[in-house]
């Protein structure tokens, strides 16, 4: 039955925008060159803290943190047509967050917005972030609903919607009867999260959209049918991403270590470069496909921000996020007989996209600055009391213990 109710030193991080490394003009396999021909805008020096300002992608959405550690949204721009959206929302993993953060930024620009969320109002998991923050999307005069998306039409009572997101699915099994019953039902425009993940493995990064994906890839199989089916649609690839309402660690899981004065362990040699985005940006994304629906039109994007950071240097950002000093040790997953996807929370490999697709069609900008972000994040983590919460690291005892390192008390 579906329910409603109304560090010491600063990181390396490289610039992957098209103004500082690629001429418009350069083909879409066009790649990041660690050369010393880079502008030295392009890159920050390791030992000094200093930053470029990242630019505004527009004046849609602000966040600044409230007495309870969560992100107060102000939006002031508006859309000059207003559309109705769906929102299928999944009720785990680190992609909820989107959907919280898509349905404020489109209630603020004018938008009307349905959010359906897998499962009931009143599981356990409606308690914990983004979902027990849901009232602020009510207040805000959206609509917030539950139950099997496989179900969506009787959920939503017949309405008819422009557009239609789903969130949830990461295959086409799932995600089929949305498509099906967006399409009949008169949707104008289908989006759909996707995943930076089916890229295949390359050594020629940034991955762009049009790169080799995992054939078997769930998503791959989404991606295709959207574009046998619907007339106008787009597909977002996300990364790893950081910002308040966030149930699954990223930045926590540095925190969770450095306040406690315990090793950061960190598989192979730190370098691997990747990408982490606050979520704000994939909702900015996600809000001008809404609104420029013919730039958006059939389209890839990579959802993220436009850096790369080594996996030390996130380390190191988190510990100056903290105030604190951080204890790196690097490993040999192998040699120590763990499996480096339990033990640490990114891929023990470069993984990074960059957002050409979206700069270029939508004229988006990302605003994702991880120095100022983290220190946002870190302010949160201390109010609901993170840092004093009992945490286990069994893995991480095991992995000291192999490398004969002293285990901290």
């Amino acid at each position: 039955m579906a329910t409603l109710s109304s560090s010491s030193s600063a990181s390396l991080l490289f610039s992957a925008s098209s103004s500082n490394l690629f001429p418009l003009s350069h083909s879409s396999t066009s790649r990041l060159s660690f050369s010393s021909s880079l502008p030295s805008s392009s890159i920050f020096s390791a030992s000094s803290p200093t930053f470029l300002a990242y630019p505004s992608s527009s004046s849609r959405l602000f966040a600044t943190s409230n007495n309870d550690g969560g992100a107060v949204f102000s939006i002031n721009a508006s859309a000059a047509v207003k559309k109705k959206v769906l929102i299928v929302n999944t009720n785990s993993g680190g992609h909820a967050v989107i959907g919280f953060y898509f349905a404020k930024e489109l209630l603020g620009s004018g938008h009307s917005v349905t959010i359906l969320t897998v499962g009931e109002e009143s599981s356990d998991k409606m308690k914990k972030p983004p979902f027990n923050r849901f009232s602020e999307i009510v207040s805000a005069g959206g609509r917030t609903v539950w139950g099997n998306p496989a179900d969506v039409g009787s959920i939503v009572g017949g309405e008819v919607f422009d557009v239609v997101l789903d969130n949830n699915g990461k295959d086409l099994e799932t995600v089929r009867p949305v498509i099906d019953w967006a399409k009949s039902s008169g949707a104008k425009q289908f989006l759909f999260i996707s995943s930076a993940g089916i890229y295949k493995p390359t050594d020629e990064l940034p991955h762009v959209e049009g790169d080799t994906v995992k054939a078997d890839a769930g998503h791959v199989a989404v991606e295709k049918y959207l574009e046998e089916t619907f007339s106008s649609w787009a597909s977002f690839r996300p990364q790893y991403m950081i910002g308040s309402g966030n149930n699954k660690d990223c930045e926590e899981w540095f925190f969770d270590r450095i306040v406690r004065d315990r090793p950061v362990l960190i598989p192979g040699s730190g370098l691997q470069l990747t990408n982490i985005s606050h979520v704000r940006d994939l909702s900015s994304m996600l809000t001008l496909a809404v609104e420029k629906p013919e730039a958006a039109k059939n389209s890839i994007f990579n959802c993220v921000s436009n850096r790369a950071v080594t996996l030390d240097g996130m380390a190191k950002l988190c510990a100056q996020a903290a105030g604190r000093p951080v204890n790196i040790v690097h490993y040999d997953p192998k040699a120590v007989g763990v499996d480096a996807k339990k033990a640490f929370p990114f891929r023990n490999m470069h993984f990074y996209a960059e957002p050409r697709a979206a700069q270029t069609k939508l004229g988006w900008s990302p605003t994702t600055n991880l120095p100022e972000d983290l220190k946002e994040r870190f302010e949160e983590y201390v109010k609901i009391g993170r840092d004093k919460k009992p945490i286990k690291f069994e893995l991480d005892d095991k992995i000291l213990e192999a490398l004969k390192v002293p285990v901290p008390v």
